[in-house]
């Protein structure tokens, strides 16, 4: 089974299933499910979080709760502008809810100049062994390497993501290559599980 056959599968059946929300339908993008806010808050059980003074969070709808949380408690946000135009870090605490929007990135946003210790991204599927696959564009796998090579992420970074349990499929270490960044970190409405190895 191919990338984009494992991705179509997870998109329909959490169509099929109704537990998505806007945007919809959620083919082609990372899917903004129901309850994500919710399991957004098991972010703050991680270690790596409770140490972090600067994390990374994608733009996508998925996560807003994420880079919500990164500010309330009081830690630098750094965000990637839509298609990685640049990458910018938040300390707006004034207005949360607007600094956290893809307009506020622009309106908030100042050069990122902070270390990142966690990187947190969407999935559309990912497997227990740490296996992602985004939506099929790569800019997740990008923004980590461009932070690398500026410099910009901490030797000792971990990545983390949400999902929801329908979006956890069998191993996908097979369709995998090397510009794919694991995860050491999916948050569930059920479990947080923890890449071993």
């Amino acid at each position: 089974m191919d990338k984009h056959t494992i991705r179509r599968r997870v998109w329909t059946s959490l169509e099929e299933k109704n537990v998505v929300e806007f945007p919809r339908p959620c083919f082609g993008r990372i899917p903004n499910f129901k309850g994500a806010r919710r399991v957004s808050e098991k972010i703050k059980d991680l270690e790596e979080f409770k140490k972090a003074q600067c994390v990374f969070c994608a733009p996508d709808a998925v996560l807003k709760k994420i880079r919500e949380i990164v500010l309330e408690e009081g830690k630098v946000l750094a965000v990637a502008l839509p298609h990685i135009q640049d990458i910018v870090e938040i300390r707006e605490t004034d207005n949360i809810h607007a600094a956290t929007t893809i307009k506020g990135f622009k309106k908030y946003g100042m050069p990122l100049a902070t270390t990142i210790d966690l990187f947190v991204q969407g999935s559309v599927a990912v497997d227990r062994k740490g296996n992602r696959l985004g939506k099929g564009k790569g800019y997740g796998d990008q923004e980590y390497f461009i932070l690398k090579e500026r410099g910009l992420l901490n030797k000792d970074v971990r990545v983390v993501t949400i999902v929801h349990d329908l979006q956890i499929v069998d191993e996908m270490s097979d369709v995998m290559d090397v510009r794919d960044i694991k995860v050491d970190y999916i948050l569930t409405g059920k479990e947080i599980i923890e890449r071993r190895g």
